[in-house]
C-alpha cells in the first residue's frame, strides 16, 4: 500500500509539472524564461543526465527540487522512456532566446513533456487513493 509521503510526493510533482506548463504558455520566442520555469526544467535535466549516467540521482538537485523522492524520480523515467528523442537536448532549446525559432520548438516540446509528467504523476495520485485511472 501507498504511504502519505509518496501520495504527497505524486500531487506535488503534478503540481510543478502543471506550473511549469503555465509557464512555457506565457513564454514567447526571444523571452527569457522566468526564474521558476529554469529551475524546473534544471531539475528535470539534471535528473535525466543522473538516470542516464548512473549518477547519484539527487547529488546536484537544488534544495526546493521537484524530484525529492525515489517516487519521484520513477514517474520522471518513465515519462522519459515514452520520447524517442534526447528529452534534456530538446528542453535546452527554450532558452535559445536567440534563436526564435528553436525556442519555439523547445517551448512546444517542453509543454509537451511537463503535460505528460504531470499527467503520470496524477495517476500515481488518484491510483493510490483508491480512485483508479
Amino acid at each position: 500500500m501507498t504511504n502519505m509521503s509518496d501520495n504527497s510526493s505524486s500531487l506535488s510533482l503534478a503540481l510543478d509539472a502543471r506550473m511549469a506548463v503555465k509557464a512555457l504558455h506565457a513564454l514567447r520566442p526571444g523571452e527569457e524564461a522566468n526564474v521558476a520555469l529554469r529551475e524546473a526544467m534544471g531539475d528535470v535535466k539534471t535528473s535525466l543526465d543522473a538516470l542516464i549516467s548512473g549518477a547519484p540521482l539527487f547529488a546536484n538537485l537544488s534544495p526546493s527540487s521537484s524530484f525529492e523522492n525515489y517516487d519521484q524520480i520513477q514517474t520522471l523515467q518513465e515519462v522519459r522512456s515514452a520520447f524517442d528523442v534526447d528529452v534534456s537536448a530538446k528542453l535546452d532549446l527554450v532558452t535559445k532566446e536567440d534563436d526564435p525559432v528553436q525556442q519555439r520548438q523547445g517551448i512546444e516540446f517542453a509543454i509537451v513533456f511537463f503535460t505528460a509528467l504531470e499527467r503520470r504523476a496524477r495517476q500515481k495520485f488518484n491510483g493510490s487513493n483508491g480512485f483508479g485511472i
